[in-house]
């Protein structure tokens, strides 16, 4: 390689590198604000954070649907492997109790990126696609640790599935003003009421 060659490769490795670089400030920018109580940060807002022009958010982002797409799968790969997913063993009501107890912390870390997903989903069919995929996730764990759900009539599945749910919790702590250990006590004595009850 001839030394102009070399150069050439240089430049246009530092400008993808830049470009990288670039790409994931603006993603981060997004997370942060977020994390920090902004459940719909606009991109004027992105691009203040990740300190760049507005048309640079763009050139990387075509538009807020993409940058979405992106943030969403930052987030899963740092928070879902932090969800403890091994199969509960033990009495009913011992199993019922870990779980939602599991599923307590994992609300309280997802909780400010779910409230964006809720606020942005309407007009985005990726973060559309994204609470679904969460909410079918919660409902495969219910079942998966609490077999005995099993038994029940659809409805009753329906019913225990909303009471252990990231909808209800939410609903407990922010509508209810609910402290943690009393939102626990509540959806455990739901699903157990449902699955003994049946």
């Amino acid at each position: 390689m001839s030394i102009t060659e070399e150069k050439t490769t240089q430049q246009v490795d530092g400008r993808l590198n830049r470009s990288t670089r670039t790409r994931a400030a603006i993603v981060q920018a997004m997370v942060d604000l977020v994390g920090e109580g902004n459940p719909a940060p606009t991109s004027e807002d992105v691009a203040e954070r990740a300190n760049v022009g507005l048309r640079t958010v763009f050139r990387h982002f075509e538009d807020m649907e993409t940058l979405y797409q992106e943030f969403d799968q930052v987030i899963k790969a740092r928070v879902f492997p932090e969800f403890d997913m091994k199969t509960l063993t033990g009495p009913l009501e011992e199993r019922a109790r870990k779980l939602i107890e599991r599923r307590t912390q994992f609300f309280e870390t997802v909780h400010p990126f779910m409230t964006c997903t809720i606020a942005r989903k309407w007009k985005s069919p990726y973060l559309t696609r994204s609470y679904d995929a969460f909410a079918e996730y919660q409902r495969s764990f219910l079942f998966k640790n609490l077999p005995e759900l099993q038994e029940l009539t659809p409805a009753l599945q329906n019913a225990a599935d909303q009471v252990a749910s990231y909808d209800s919790w939410t609903r407990m702590k922010n509508v209810q003003q609910l402290g943690a250990a009393d939102v626990i006590e509540a959806q455990l004595a739901g699903v157990l009421a449902i699955i003994r009850g049946a």
